[in-house]
């Protein structure tokens, strides 16, 4: 999910939940998305986007993908709004890792393989090289075994990360971006 103000900009922050083995049909997952473009009391949902992709792999190892990809305009979310997305974000994914698996990795994920999933996602969704990214700041929350980082990047803009385990596996949970003040 991509919280952004507008179609053709970076998103302002980036909700990824990777999965194995996924149960749901995709039909239901579009429908559980498309819910959370409907904020609480509102009368139309939030201006959105929703894709879907999959894909088939035969190439030395046979694997396939499903990706769902939701774009809600943050333009005109107040502080409540997007407090109030996020909830709802955590509360699909909670459902979503119910109907799934994921790799083994045991109970904890070493701050360096978190560290190298944040900047992948980071990478991925902001058009930096991961390498140019310097760690900044590091939390770890060993009650919900995630890790919180915080990065710069040359051009003065900032990231952060939010990285845990979810069903045993690795997983960017959030990554958002701060523009440098001019």
């Amino acid at each position: 999910m991509k919280l952004t103000e507008h179609p053709t900009s970076e998103p302002d922050q980036v909700w990824v939940l990777s999965l194995d083995t996924f149960q749901m049909p995709a039909d239901d997952v579009i429908k559980e998305l498309e819910a959370l473009t409907w904020l609480p009391g509102a009368e139309y949902p939030v201006m959105s986007h929703i894709s879907a992709r999959q894909g088939v792999t035969n190439w030395g190892a046979s694997s396939s993908f499903m990706e769902f990809v939701l774009e809600m305009s943050s333009s005109g979310l107040g502080g409540v709004a997007t407090l109030a997305v996020s909830a709802a974000v955590k509360e699909l994914y909670s459902k979503l890792r119910g109907r799934s698996q994921g790799d083994h990795w045991g109970d904890v994920i070493s701050e360096e393989t978190a560290v190298a999933v944040a900047k992948q996602r980071i990478a991925s969704q902001y058009g930096v090289e991961g390498d140019s990214l310097t760690l900044s700041r590091s939390e770890t929350d060993a009650a919900n075994r995630s890790f919180h980082f915080a990065f710069s990047h040359p051009d003065g803009r900032s990231f952060g990360a939010e990285v845990g385990i979810l069903k045993d596996a690795p997983t960017c949970m959030r990554i958002w971006r701060q523009v440098a003040p001019e």
